[in-house]
């Protein structure tokens, strides 16, 4: 990875090099002649024009999203006042409703239109950058840019890893849903990487100059950067899916020797290069305080009780949390007697006291599950970090949808009790529960949510539907709804690392297709994703009430038609009122959650907002 200012050949065919300074080379070949001193500043000044036009790119995508985002609180306010939107109020909400049918549409490769017109633009800003401005058709020309873009995009993929991101609070995108661009990022900054690397090696190759090159302190920097970096994306590419606790770490360290290198390789702090760098570095830092800094407050006198749940899962009740906790958010947990140097982020799925329900996958999760079946009721050390996450607040809404898939009821459970919990005399909201797993003994790890949705069933329309892809062998394997069972089995939710080892490069960050271990709702696999997509009449037809019942809610075998739910909540719905459809679990299930709420959005009909609660795409 040469630095940006490499070598070049000037007008008259002579070359130079230049590996952090202007007025000399830094492997002794002597100063350069006043054109080519020229000549490289010339190069610099257009090179830093082109990132400066690529960072207002880069800004004016970031105010598009700000400005949709406040647009769409507009809308909510304008929807939820149920007064008559007026000649100027109903053409502003239709327009909105249509742009969101368009946008929220899956489009192959993508979760969404408004995903691939995002990627999109910002590929085309950095072909911009790359080709704007480059004087002459010389390797070393191209080979320069190329660096200058690469370290701009580096900078933009640290930003986007942020935990405590301001994008949070600007444009309600918190660093899990930003997690698919700053993969995307990072792949764009490699590949910009590697080009110049080896335009550069071409270049010197060329002059017969490889070797001596190459041999420079600068040079040797910038060689192991490039195999730092190789790290980082090997890791996410290969490791993540196989060993998301290995993948963290090396994920990591390399960035660390990454970013040092690279301050090596252009150590000249009069350039703009350093300072990038200097940037890049003292945000991840910045975060990493303030983030650590939670994690030892939260640890004075706190800890947190473990109890084991049927089928490898485990519920974390914590005594103490951060104010601003609330069901439907995350935030990342610390368990010294598990793991001593790691945070794992998880839903929080009710508010007072917190809880955690966690699904034993592998590593930390799988620990914690023999642990708690060990010690029972045990209380240990903890500490926690966050909240974070973003969503619909559900108090704007007259009914909620409320999709789930296995474990990814930790979500849609939080935002059910984050409604009842807000709750008064004076409110009545409609709310619409669907939850599918795998076994029957999953529906126990949430006996005290599901009975609550019965309590309040009273004081507000709750209408819990629970559907059982595979059969009892025996009436023994029913959940009973005394509790006892779960009891004497376990009790679970999910989660992957943070702190020194969190679960990043993401929530959540890190993608649920591939159930690693992150927290939060976790994309439990029900089978085939597609099946989800041949739902329709066949699957109905083959979904019969079973002869039980758990808490008065009903519980049937099969699979959900999950798109004739969706359609029938929103129809039954007054077209003065709002929808809000959350869902969260496996991706054949989002599929068919998204492009049937975006259907659904109509300007005649009903206010429909979609929130699904994934990582990636």
């Amino acid at each position: 990875m040469a630095g940006p200012s490499g070598t070049s050949a000037a007008a008259g065919g002579h070359g130079g090099s230049s590996s952090g300074t202007s007025g000399s080379s830094s492997g002794g070949h002597g100063s350069y002649s006043p054109a080519m001193e020229a000549f490289f500043a010339q190069r610099r000044m257009v090179s830093e024009k082109a990132v400066t036009y690529y960072a207002a790119g880069l800004s004016g995508l970031i105010a598009v999203f700000v400005l949709f985002h406040w647009t769409r609180c507009l809308c909510v306010k304008l929807e939820s006042s149920k007064q008559p939107l007026g000649v100027l109020g109903r053409p502003f909400v239709a327009t909105s409703r249509l742009t969101r049918n368009l946008l929220v549409r899956r489009v192959a490769g993508f979760n969404s239109a408004g995903h691939a017109l995002l990627v999109t633009a910002y590929v085309g800003l950095n072909l911009m950058a790359m080709f704007i401005y480059v004087q002459g058709n010389s390797l070393s020309n191209y080979a320069s840019r190329f660096g200058w873009v690469a370290l701009s995009n580096l900078a933009f993929v640290i930003f986007l890893a942020l935990k405590n991101t301001p994008l949070a609070f600007i444009t309600a995108y918190s660093y899990e849903r930003l997690n698919c661009l700053h993969q995307i990022a990072g792949y764009t900054m490699f590949t910009q990487m590697l080009l110049h690397g080896a335009m550069y090696t071409a270049f010197f190759n060329g002059q017969g100059r490889l070797l001596t090159k190459y041999a420079e302190r600068g040079e040797i920097a910038a060689i192991i950067a490039g195999f730092a970096f190789l790290g980082v994306i090997f890791s996410a590419v290969f490791l993540r899916r196989l060993w998301y606790e290995l993948f963290y770490v090396v994920h990591i360290c390399c960035w660390i020797i990454g970013i040092i290198t690279t301050g090596f390789h252009q150590p000249d702090i009069g350039k703009q290069m350093l300072i990038i760098t200097i940037l890049s570095a003292s945000m991840w830092v910045l975060d990493r305080l303030i983030r650590i800094s939670r994690v030892l407050y939260y640890s004075i006198n706190n800890e947190a009780t473990l109890h084991p749940l049927p089928n490898g899962a485990t519920k974390i009740i914590l005594k103490k949390a951060p104010a601003r906790t609330e069901p439907g958010k995350h935030c990342f947990v610390w368990i010294p007697a598990i793991r001593k140097f790691e945070t794992h982020p998880f839903t929080i799925h009710r508010g007072s006291p917190v809880e955690f329900t966690v699904k034993a996958q592998n590593g930390f999760t799988r620990d914690l599950h023999k642990y708690a079946v060990a010690n029972p009721g045990v209380a240990v050390k903890a500490s926690i970090d966050g909240p974070y996450g973003t969503f619909p607040d559900p108090m704007d809404f007259d009914k909620v949808v409320l999709i789930a898939g296995g474990g990814g009821a930790t979500f849609t459970f939080g935002l059910a009790v984050n409604v009842l919990e807000r709750m008064t005399d004076e409110t009545h909201k409609n709310i619409v529960f669907i939850w599918t797993v795998r076994e029957h003994e999953n529906l126990s790890w949430f006996k005290e949510q599901l009975e609550m949705l019965k309590t309040h069933a009273h004081s507000t329309k709750v209408n819990v539907t629970l559907f059982v892809t595979r059969a009892p062998t025996s009436t023994s394997d029913l959940p009973s709804e005394s509790g006892d069972n779960s009891r004497s089995s376990s009790e679970g939710g999910e989660s992957p690392p943070l702190s020194p080892t969190e679960s990043d490069l993401e929530k959540r960050g890190t993608e649920r297709d591939i159930e690693k271990e992150l927290d939060r709702p976790i994309e439990t696999k029900i089978d085939h994703s597609a099946t989800y997509e041949k739902e329709g009449t066949a699957a109905a037809a083959t979904t019969r009430t079973a002869a039980h019942h758990i808490f008065e809610h009903p519980v049937k075998s099969g699979r959900p038609d999950t798109a004739s739910l969706i359609r029938d909540a929103v129809n039954t719905t007054p077209p003065n009122q709002r929808v809000l459809v959350a869902a969260c679990g496996p991706q054949g299930l989002m599929r068919v959650v998204r492009d049937t709420t975006a259907s659904l959005i109509k300007g005649d009909g009903p206010g429909v907002e979609l929130h699904c609660e994934q990582f990636g795409w």
